[in-house]
């Protein structure tokens, strides 16, 4: 399937922003966007469907002090 947009929701897994995979840069926009609110990004398909591909919680939890 076709990626078609990028999702950002909050922390509270609310939708916030998306951003269409048209436009160069979206899915860089959309994880500064999601680290911004502490949230995720995902994919959606043409058929709707969303894979989670940046999650500002499993990010921080891998970093190392």
């Amino acid at each position: 399937m076709n990626c078609i947009s990028y999702r950002v929701y909050n922390r509270k897994g609310q939708y916030h922003h998306c951003y269409s995979n048209q436009l160069e840069g979206a899915l860089t926009w959309a994880i500064d966007c999601a680290k911004t609110v502490q949230g995720s990004v995902r994919e959606v398909c043409e058929n709707g469907e969303e894979k989670e591909v940046f999650s500002f919680k499993k990010a921080a939890s891998g970093k190392s002090n």
